[in-house]
């Protein structure tokens, strides 16, 4: 299982993102999602819509966690990795997993391993990568961005027994 972590600002297009991902990327896939907000899983949410792309979800918040999927959840990532071929993040910023990190310099001062900078304006990461677009992401640029992550998936993505991700697998 290939792992994606997005993160981002509220209303940067990061859903947008991650639904021209499910459109994109070839195999079943999870999405999960960290939120600070308790009761963000209703209709119309960021979960509801990834579950309307054919996505099992997995909502994170603090003291609950809300799954929507085709297959029981028992969190064995092992047995889970077998299944999934694609699992999307997004948020959880302090994790030190490579990222996509859709821009803003507050944002990147507070993460670590960025992979890719998404944004109107050049910032300085430099261990990233750049890709011009305005945010929020409008359908056409998160197609074409999810186009181009799709092209760059082994730099930009990394498996879910990389080293980076033991705090979240392991818990």
């Amino acid at each position: 299982m290939r792992v994606i972590h997005i993160v981002g600002y509220s209303d940067t297009g990061k859903t947008r993102l991650i639904e021209a991902l499910c459109a994109k990327l070839a195999g079943p896939m999870i999405a999960v999602k960290f939120s600070h907000h308790p009761g963000s899983d209703r209709p119309g949410s960021d979960t509801s819509r990834l579950a309307s792309q054919q996505a099992d979800t997995l909502l994170m918040q603090p003291g609950q966690m809300t799954w929507r999927g085709s297959v029981s959840l028992a969190i064995d990532w092992d047995s889970m990795a077998h299944y999934y071929r694609w699992m999307i993040w997004e948020g959880g910023k302090h994790l030190p997993t490579p990222k996509i990190v859709l821009d803003s310099e507050e944002i990147l001062r507070q993460v670590v391993n960025a992979r890719l900078v998404v944004g109107p304006n050049r910032v300085n990461s430099p261990d990233a990568d750049y890709y011009r677009a305005g945010l929020p992401l409008s359908l056409a640029a998160s197609q074409e961005l999810a186009a181009y992550i799709d092209k760059h998936q082994r730099e930009l993505s990394f498996c879910w027994t990389d080293p980076s991700a033991r705090e979240f697998f392991q818990h």
